[in-house]
């Protein structure tokens, strides 16, 4: 028999709270390895997360990438007290994060130390600490204490700590997937930052692309009457491109509601402008780099633009691409198209997914809130590769949002604990626990 024993979670929750300190000292020791990506060189930590697992007598296997990038997974058999038959004991759990974290930048800019892994004034503080050594802590935490405690999990649970995410996850979570090493996963739960009572279950799709464009070069100032210059080209280009705002998106029936909650969110509970909510309706346009030309006196022979585009639900990559060219073509500007870095179709879990109820409910709970719910995020994540592969997911981690990939990155202590409350009482109740003999009795 499988039950979710109030007993079972009352002593899990308990724990955690015991351990609070444990479990902070865990993200500072963590926080104080550095992992920037680039250049992703991940052996560090995940080494350090290794030996931690091994000393709470989990048995972590190593997966490598090559160039340092660790994968450490642990596996937790469902109990032997599962009954077959029972839907939870067919449930497997990854919870998961990633190691890396995004250059620290100008040192001159940080007020502390940018690996101090320090609890300040209720924050834990330095790279990574929102995105997201915390939320990494508060999965291997939560697989420690159902460790320690013995609980008798009627489903299977993992742990994946993964190297790349930052640099799109090819030799990270994309790769680990593409090895089975978490086949037969039914639900997932990625560490990421999230508002404390809105866990993200889809993401807008990511189109990078280079556009190449080539000209003529010739003398400086004989220009506009010889040469063709590729700088004015691509700036025509750029121009062209704002028109991929204006694309329609028709999105399925079954989100449109998710699209418009989201909206909603991103102005109201997020902080930002009025109006920005649109972006879940649009694709938007970033022009990131522009390279071009050799010398201010030649005429520019060839110009490089770096191009974030984001794709709405109810829109696809090859729609978007098509309608670059066409853009292109109206504007007259022949250019080659290269796809790089981020590049995924629009991805969600439907919000009446058990992983999404459970950990939805699990927060309403904890926090008292009974406006939490999931929401749809802007940006791109690992969530994505899960998807692909067919398995529900969504993102919840402890964060001050406004601090991610800033100067004086920091997340609330507090929040902390409450993400490892939640990744636990999730888990909990999403694989259910085995009645022992002796608990039947």
């Amino acid at each position: 028999m499988t039950t979710t024993s109030p007993d079972w979670e009352t002593r899990v929750l308990d724990e955690i709270e015991r351990t609070r300190d444990e479990l902070l000292t865990l993200a500072g020791d963590l926080i104080r390895i550095p992992s920037e990506n680039p250049p992703g060189d991940c052996t560090d930590v995940g080494t350090f997360i290794a030996d931690h697992l091994r000393a709470e007598g989990l048995d972590p296997e190593v997966h490598d990438a090559g160039d340092g990038r660790l994968s450490i997974v642990v596996h937790r058999a469902a109990s032997n007290a599962a009954v077959d038959g029972d839907p939870t004991s067919a449930r497997h759990l990854v919870l998961a994060g990633h190691t890396d974290v995004v250059p620290v930048g100008d040192l001159s800019r940080w007020t502390f130390p940018p690996f101090a892994g320090d609890v300040v004034d209720g924050y834990l503080r330095g790279r990574g600490a929102s995105d997201m050594k915390a939320g990494l802590a508060g999965v291997i935490h939560t697989l420690v204490v159902l460790h320690r405690l013995g609980v008798p999990l009627a489903g299977k649970l993992s742990l994946a700590a993964v190297p790349d995410e930052e640099q799109g996850g090819s030799r990270g979570a994309d790769w680990l997937l593409d090895q089975g090493v978490l086949e037969g996963a039914t639900g997932a739960i990625i560490a990421e930052p999230a508002e404390r009572t809105h866990p993200t279950i889809g993401q807008k799709g990511s189109n990078w692309f280079r556009m190449t464009i080539d000209g003529k070069p010739g003398h400086g100032s004989l220009q506009p009457l010889h040469g063709v210059n590729a700088n004015l080209l691509a700036a025509r280009a750029v121009v062209a491109l704002q028109q991929l705002w204006d694309m329609k998106p028709s999105a399925p029936e079954d989100v449109l509601d998710l699209i418009e909650r989201s909206k909603t969110f991103a102005e109201e509970r997020e902080g930002y402008a009025p109006g920005i909510g649109a972006v879940f309706e649009h694709v938007t346009v970033n022009i990131g780099t522009i390279q071009g030309g050799t010398s201010s006196n030649v005429v520019a022979d060839r110009c490089v633009v770096e191009v974030d585009t984001r794709v709405p639900i109810g829109l696809s990559r090859a729609e978007v691409l098509a309608r670059v060219d066409e853009l292109l073509a109206e504007a007259g500007v022949e250019a080659t198209i290269e796809p790089t870095g981020f590049c995924s179709e629009p991805n969600w879990t439907l919000p009446s997914d058990p992983i999404v109820t459970e950990l939805v409910a699990a927060l309403r709970e904890l926090t008292g809130d009974p406006t939490a719910e999931g929401v749809l995020q802007w940006a791109s994540s690992d969530a994505r590769t899960f998807r692909s592969h067919g398995i529900p997911v969504l993102q919840y981690g402890p964060a001050e949002l406004a601090t991610i990939h800033g100067f004086d990155e920091r997340a609330p202590a507090a929040d902390v604990v409450l993400a490892a409350k939640t990744y636990a009482l999730t888990t909990l109740r999403y694989l259910g626990v085995a009645e022992t003999a002796t608990e039947s009795e």
